[in-house]
């Protein structure tokens, strides 16, 4: 499973794309230290909007200022666009940008708000602009907002169509947060059916079940999901990055690490509530739950502090019993 974290450009609704440098900058070295394989930095735009921050358009200079030091190849940097909101001519070729991946958004596929009428012509357009993008060099994925609405014939021939611009990934967007578990294997099956080529999800957390039907997703054929660190974004939130790695790492997939996420959510993410991450660490690796009780209620230690001392407890194979004393004894190392 690859992830491909959003935390900026989700994350921007919540504060209308406003993110310091410091943010920004503390978002990607968070995302290239945890081994997450992209960081989305917002929407591309062909220019500012009152009210809105510069990371809802995004410009080349912005990225370069910003993040021209410290970007890589482990952890490319994406970029959403709207379809209706930009043109090619935004862009540049990819040998003069920082942006490895541009991320097409079919935000409605219907015509005059009707959603039994297939808006073909926008697919088609779609199909061109991803075409151009690629000529430019960029891995290009298309997001089908809003899937649930959609009928079986519908997705049908948004694949067929779609496979002309041979996209690196066709995305799944669960908008309304609406899917379930089955939903997604049933939209999973269909697209299956009549497209051969990768595909991603987005999930959002209106049913409190975006990290497990992104898991999920993965174990049905999904190549690539959606997080963002601590959950933030638009309305009730997305996935989190956190527990996709979480979960990545208890399926002995050692290329990334949990602990940067979390130290970029403690000093970022105001709202944040750190005890989910102790509590899910301990039914990952059948710990006893008292240990994640014991530090949340007893000490006043950072979160970071925290996860080591699981993660101590944990490599002593400590873990299955739980000992006040031996967890006092630990704590006294840190």
């Amino acid at each position: 499973m690859r992830i491909h974290d959003c935390t900026l450009r989700d994350g921007g609704y919540t504060n209308n794309w406003n993110f310091s440098k410091e943010q920004v900058v503390d978002s990607y070295t968070a995302c290239k230290n945890a081994g997450v394989e992209y960081t989305e930095l917002g929407f591309r735009r062909s220019g500012p909007e009152e009210g809105f921050g510069v990371w809802y358009h995004t410009p080349e200079s912005l990225i370069n200022e910003t993040l021209g030091d410290i970007v890589c190849e482990k952890t490319k940097i994406a970029i959403m666009a709207q379809m209706g909101t930009f043109t090619i001519d935004d862009f540049v070729p990819k040998k003069d940008s920082l942006i490895s991946m541009v991320r097409v958004l079919i935000a409605y596929h219907c015509i005059d708000k009707d959603d039994s009428k297939l808006n073909v012509d926008l697919i088609n357009e779609t199909c061109d602009m991803i075409l151009k993008l690629k000529e430019l060099g960029y891995e290009v994925t298309v997001n089908i907002g809003r899937i649930d609405k959609m009928t079986d014939a519908q997705i049908e021939e948004t694949c067929k169509l779609i496979s002309r611009a041979s996209p690196d990934y066709f995305y799944i967007a669960d908008t309304y947060g609406h899917l379930g578990i089955m939903n997604m294997k049933e939209i999973l099956d269909v697209i299956k059916r009549v497209y051969s080529g990768k595909i991603g999800f987005h999930a959002h957390d209106n049913l409190l079940n975006a990290t497990v039907k992104s898991i999920d997703s993965y174990y049905n054929g999904v190549s690539i999901v959606d997080g963002t660190m601590g959950g933030i974004g638009r309305g009730s939130g997305n996935a989190k990055t956190e527990l996709l790695i979480a979960h990545t790492i208890l399926k002995n997939k050692d290329e990334y690490d949990l602990l940067p996420v979390l130290e970029y959510c403690e000093k970022w993410i105001g709202s944040y509530k750190n005890n989910h991450v102790l509590y899910f660490i301990t039914g990952m690796y059948s710990m006893h739950v008292n240990y994640a009780i014991t530090l949340i209620e007893k000490y006043d230690f950072t979160f970071s502090k925290c996860f080591k001392i699981l993660m101590h407890v944990l490599k002593e194979n400590k873990h299955h019993f739980f000992d006040g004393k031996y967890l006092q004894s630990v704590c006294d190392l840190y």
